[in-house]
């Protein structure tokens, strides 16, 4: 990812999600910054980095801790982050179903594998809950302090969600 594909990241977010879940674009920003090895786009063979995004992820080193708020920044990232933390992953309408989510996650996933990370962790919105369940997530116990708060953010019936690696796909 590229600080240049920000705005077709923001176009491709405005058709994945409604409206109260949208991210700015210093938000994108801001964690490419942090984490550019775990922040990616996919585009069609021979696109060029002016356009034609199919999908993107962006995802960061995070610790067993509260998942972090939408559109907040973050000074910097865990020291001692052991999880992979899969902050959002949306594919356009016209490449749904192509594979292009999947090979997203698979990608950062094993950059994450790589660099030492143990577990996987992400919010779930309710319509993809059986999808992550799946591919080996299982929700986290809601009796941690503040995480109905943080989940609240995220719309009804959203749900924090973890594994541990390696990460298998449904599938593959």
């Amino acid at each position: 990812m590229l600080a240049s594909d920000v705005d077709a990241i923001l176009q491709a977010q405005a058709l994945a999600y409604p409206r109260f879940l949208l991210e700015g674009a210093d938000f994108f920003l801001n964690r490419l910054a942090l984490a550019p090895h775990y922040c990616w786009v996919a585009r069609p063979d021979g696109a060029n980095t002016s356009g034609g995004l199919l999908g993107y992820l962006i995802s960061y080193p995070w610790d067993a801790g509260l998942p972090p708020a939408l559109d907040e920044p973050l000074a910097s990232l865990p020291p001692q982050a052991d999880h992979w933390f899969l902050h959002d992953c949306a594919v356009v309408p016209a490449a749904q179903g192509l594979g292009v989510g999947q090979a997203l996650v698979r990608t950062a996933a094993d950059r994450a594998m790589q660099r030492g990370l143990a577990r996987a962790s992400l919010v779930s919105l309710p319509g993809a809950t059986g999808y992550w369940l799946r591919h080996g997530y299982a929700p986290v116990a809601a009796g941690a302090a503040g995480l109905a708060g943080k989940l609240a953010g995220y719309g009804p019936g959203a749900s924090y969600m973890s594994r541990a690696f390696p990460l298998a796909c449904a599938g593959a």
